[in-house]
């Protein structure tokens, strides 16, 4: 079937039916392809590193070496206080579930309640929604070992072959120049991207950790951890990571200290995010908060958790994709933000 010859009605018919056959195809293997995802992009973080190495003379063999067994003992000793700190909060939800029970149930106390309506049930609702928010963290974190040792294995081998990717293309595409330079011009922009995306989370993680240690917060290394890993989710993810040191602050020092952590929050991450990021990355590769949004929701439903985690990198790989091909350009601008537009 020649799709270039065909009519609009039946490009759109032939498109929405291959986007679906792919979605529905990609769920059903989720679980593989979020681990291989997670492998390509932790590689992707680690290649201007090995290169470094490589650089001084060391044999790229054993660059990967020297990064993967540096990341993994960095892990190792983060994972065994994180494991340890998660336990310990886990074991402490049921008192902080009474806490927040009876602070409600204070709170409630002040505000009438009708026939229908009764505050006093809508605060035990929202305490059940954030005990269960927090016991889903927990667990998620606790569970998170094995596949996280199943991708730094799988990265080290993607590692070897990508650290001599521009020798093997120079070899395989010859003289198609057009194809390399495009190719060359893609890898260039996602590794940017990923590498300056994991530099932001670092530092606002680590920006925060170190206000919520100061303050007295209880297992600031934690939420840390919890704020880099959810800061991939566009709007929501800092948000979700929030929830567990606003609570223990409401408990440690009342109203004001909830309120003290919630301006820190909103504070570094103004800092990072729409002055930090931006001086670094540029505009080049910025989404409309429309189709970011949408793209968290299409993401989150095909993959889980992982694909809601993945879906800026995902979404900007598509982005990427189209704007190196003439005919799809028009497509990247549309999922640009509005100057874009008009530019074009």
């Amino acid at each position: 079937m020649n799709v270039n010859n065909s009519s609009m009605p039946a490009k759109i018919l032939l498109y929405s039916t291959a986007f679906v056959v792919l979605t529905i195809g990609m769920r059903e293997i989720a679980s593989i392809l979020t681990t291989i995802f997670f492998s390509i992009f932790l590689a992707l973080i680690f290649i201007p590193i090995v290169r470094w190495i490589k650089q001084k003379g060391i044999p790229s063999g054993l660059s990967v070496i020297l990064v993967i067994l540096l990341f993994t003992l960095v892990i190792l000793v983060f994972g065994v206080i994180v494991l340890k700190a998660a336990i310990q909060f886990g074991s402490q939800i049921p008192g902080y579930q009474d806490q927040l029970t009876a602070l409600s149930d204070n709170f409630a106390k002040y505000i009438p309640s009708y026939e229908k309506f009764s505050v006093q049930s809508i605060a035990r609702s929202v305490v059940s929604v954030m005990i269960s928010l927090m016991v889903s963290i927990v667990n998620g974190i606790v569970n998170a070992g094995t596949t996280a040792g199943i991708v730094v294995v799988t990265a080290a081998f993607l590692l070897i072959d990508a650290v001599n990717a521009p020798e093997k293309l120079d070899k395989v595409l010859g003289k198609q120049s057009e194809l390399q330079l495009r190719l060359s011009k893609f890898s260039k922009k996602l590794v940017k991207f990923i590498v300056i995306r994991a530099e932001i989370n670092f530092i606002t993680a680590i920006a925060i950790a170190l206000l919520l240690f100061i303050g007295g917060i209880d297992y600031a290394i934690l939420w840390g951890v919890l704020i880099f890993l959810l800061s991939y989710i566009p709007y929501i993810g800092l948000v979700i990571a929030s929830v567990p040191p606003i609570m223990l602050a409401l408990f440690k020092y009342g109203p004001l200290g909830a309120l003290g952590v919630i301006v820190i929050i909103i504070a570094v991450d103004a800092l990072t995010e729409n002055v930090l990021f931006p001086s670094l990355m540029g505009k080049g590769l910025q989404l409309s908060p429309a189709f970011l949004f949408l793209s968290l929701i299409y993401w989150n439903f095909v993959l889980g958790l992982g694909g809601a985690l993945l879906s800026i990198p995902l979404t900007i790989i598509l982005k990427i994709l189209l704007e190196s091909f003439e005919e799809t350009r028009w497509l990247a601008r549309l999922m640009g933000p509005i100057e874009e537009v008009e530019k074009a």
